[in-house]
C-alpha cells in the first residue's frame, strides 16, 4: 500500500501512514493540492499559482498567502522522518510541482487509468476482464471531484471526470446488454439517470433493454418516468423516437434490439449516426439549462464567501 493516500472524488482526504489517523487541512491547503495533483506532471511558477488563487489580493498578498499555503501543505505530506521533497517538490528558480514519482496513491489517477481504455474500445471487443476493470474503476467515483469547490479550474476538471464516468457506465450498460445480461445493463442505465435524468437517448436504452428482457411493463413505466421529467424539468414532451418506441412496446410490437443498435453506430452515447434537428435542439436546451443551474451555484458560492469575509 502506498504511503501516501489521496482521495478527490467528493471530499478532499489525505491518509499517510506517518500519522495516526486522516491528515486534517484547511481549504485553501485542499484546493492547492488538488491543483497540483491534477497537473502532477508539471512545474508551476509560484507567481501563477499565486494568481490562479490570490488573484484578488495584492501581489505581495498572495506570494505570503501562497508561501504560507505551501508551507502547510509540506508539513501535512512530508511529516517528521520524511525527506523534504519527497511529495512536494520544488526547482531552484521556485517553481512547485507534486512529485509524480514518489510512493503515492490518487484515486482519480487510478479512476483514469483503468476507464480510459476501455471506453476507447468496441462493445465487441471487450472481454469479461474488461467489464470487472471498469467496474472496480467506477466504484472509485464516489462522488463529483471537489464537492463544494467552483473555481473555474475545479469546475472544468470535475466536468471532465463526471464526462468519462458517465460514458464508463453507457459502455457498461451496452455491453451487458450485448449480451444479455439485461439486470445488470438496467442497473447501469439507472446510475446513469439518476446523476443525469434528463438524458432521454438512456431512457429509451432502458426501455428497450426492458422489453428485451420480456419485461414489456417496466419498459412502459420507464417511458412515463421520462416524460413527467421531461415536463416538469423543460415543460416539453418525449422525443418522436421515444414515443414511437413506447407505441411498438404498447402494442407488443418486436423492438430494434439494443445490440444491433450499438453494432450500427461509432458514436458513443448515441444510437443514430447522423442527429436529428430535434435531438440537436434538445441537446441546445440542455447545455443551456445547465448552464443556468451552474450560475446559480456559482452565485451561491460568491454570496455565501460574502459572508464569511464579513464575519472574519
Amino acid at each position: 500500500m502506498a504511503i501516501l493516500q489521496v482521495f478527490l472524488f467528493g471530499n478532499v482526504r489525505i491518509v499517510h501512514a506517518g500519522w495516526a489517523s486522516e491528515v486534517k487541512i484547511t481549504r485553501a491547503v485542499q484546493a492547492l493540492l488538488a491543483y497540483l495533483l491534477l497537473h502532477r506532471h508539471r512545474i508551476h511558477p509560484r507567481e501563477v499559482l499565486a494568481d490562479l488563487f490570490w488573484g484578488d489580493h495584492p501581489e505581495e498578498r498572495a506570494r505570503r498567502s501562497l508561501n504560507t499555503t505551501l508551507w502547510r501543505l509540506r508539513r501535512a505530506l512530508e511529516p517528521a522522518g520524511t525527506g523534504k521533497g519527497e511529495y512536494l517538490s520544488t526547482t531552484p528558480t521556485g517553481e512547485v510541482g507534486f512529485n509524480s514519482q514518489s510512493d503515492y496513491w490518487l484515486d482519480v489517477a487510478l479512476f483514469e487509468e483503468k476507464a480510459a481504455p476501455i471506453v476507447r474500445k468496441t462493445i465487441q471487443s471487450m472481454e469479461t476482464n474488461d467489464a470487472k476493470e471498469l467496474e472496480d474503476a467506477l466504484r472509485l467515483y464516489i462522488g463529483d471531484l471537489l464537492e463544494g469547490f467552483y473555481d473555474d479550474w475545479a469546475l472544468r476538471e470535475r466536468e471532465r471526470l463526471r464526462s468519462l464516468y458517465l460514458k464508463s457506465l453507457a459502455h457498461l450498460m451496452r455491453y451487458y446488454g450485448y449480451h444479455g445480461f439485461y439486470g445488470d445493463a438496467v442497473a447501469s442505465g439507472r446510475q446513469i439517470l439518476d446523476l443525469d435524468p434528463l438524458r432521454e437517448e438512456i431512457h429509451r436504452e432502458v426501455m428497450r433493454l426492458h422489453s428485451e428482457s420480456g419485461n414489456r411493463a417496466m419498459a412502459i413505466r420507464q417511458y412515463k418516468t421520462c416524460r413527467q421529467i421531461l415536463k416538469t424539468e423543460l415543460g416539453i414532451p418525449p422525443m418522436e423516437e421515444t414515443q414511437r418506441l413506447f407505441h411498438q412496446i404498447r402494442r407488443e410490437e418486436k423492438v430494434h434490439p439494443a445490440q444491433t443498435a450499438v453494432r450500427s453506430t461509432q458514436i458513443p452515447g448515441s444510437f443514430r449516426e447522423t442527429p436529428s434537428l430535434e435531438e440537436a435542439s434538445r441537446k441546445l436546451h440542455l447545455a443551456m439549462r445547465h448552464f443556468e443551474k451552474t450560475g446559480e451555484q456559482l452565485q451561491q458560492a460568491l454570496e455565501l464567501l460574502e459572508q464569511l469575509e464579513k464575519s472574519c
